[in-house]
Order: C-alpha cells, then structure tokens, then sequence
C-alpha cells in the first residue's frame, strides 16, 4: 500500500495565487501537434469578468463560486535539506509528499459562443445582397 502526505495550505512550501480555474463549453483544436507550453491567446480579468482573445475571436466569461472548494497539489521534489524533515514525518509505508499549492473557490465559465472580432479598418468592406 502506498500513503501519501499532503501538507496544509499554511505548512507548504509551494503557495501560489497566481492560479485560476476556467471553464469552457466545448474543446480547442490546433494543427500543433506539441502543446505544452503553446500561446493560445491573451486572457483579460475584469471584476467578475474575464475576456479571452484567441485570433479573431472574443469568449467572454463570469466569475462562478464553485459549490465545493478545489484543492491544487503538487509533488514534492527531493531536496537534500527537506530529507531529513520527511523522514521524522512519513514512516516506512509512506512514500510520497505532496503540498497543497492552493485551495479555489471560484471559477470562471464560459459558456456562451465566441463572437467574431474584425478590425475597424476592415468594417463595412463586404456588403450582403446588394
């Protein structure tokens, strides 16, 4: 059997509130075929509010207080100095520590369609029926 510790938002090393959760309806495709670390666009916050630009087009989002809180970890990595502090805590059963980065709250949904972005220059260009 394999334990795990998991340090408190206040014990762990790793905090960082620089994290937010979004959510989207429906999926994102690229022609990429590594996505690690792939610009998708430039996201905006704005009180409630969040504004995602990607190419042409603008997906606009609210600010949702999640019904349940959403803990983040992350696995420790083994330093020389934090061995001999894990070896007092885990016994001989445990072998993983882990430390809690931080606990969400809210979130934030897209849920509408995006609408289509063009430029000022380019407005009034085409015309339809006539």
């Amino acid at each position: 059997m394999v334990c795990a510790v998991i340090y408190s938002l206040k014990d762990s090393k790793q905090n960082n509130s620089n994290i937010v959760l979004l959510e989207f309806q429906g999926n994102f495709q690229s022609s990429e075929t590594q996505v690690n670390n792939l610009k998708m666009g430039d996201i905006s916050f704005n009180n409630d509010k969040a504004t995602l630009i990607i190419g042409h087009h603008r997906i606009e989002g609210k600010k949702v207080k999640l019904s349940k809180p959403f803990a983040i970890i992350r696995k420790r990595e083994k330093n020389q100095e934090k061995e001999e502090q894990d070896k007092m805590i885990m016994d001989e059963s445990s072998s993983v520590i882990y430390d809690t980065v931080i606990i969400l709250r809210e979130k934030y949904v897209f849920s509408q369609r995006p609408g289509l972005l063009v430029q000022e220059s380019l407005r009034g260009l085409t015309r339809i029926g006539g």
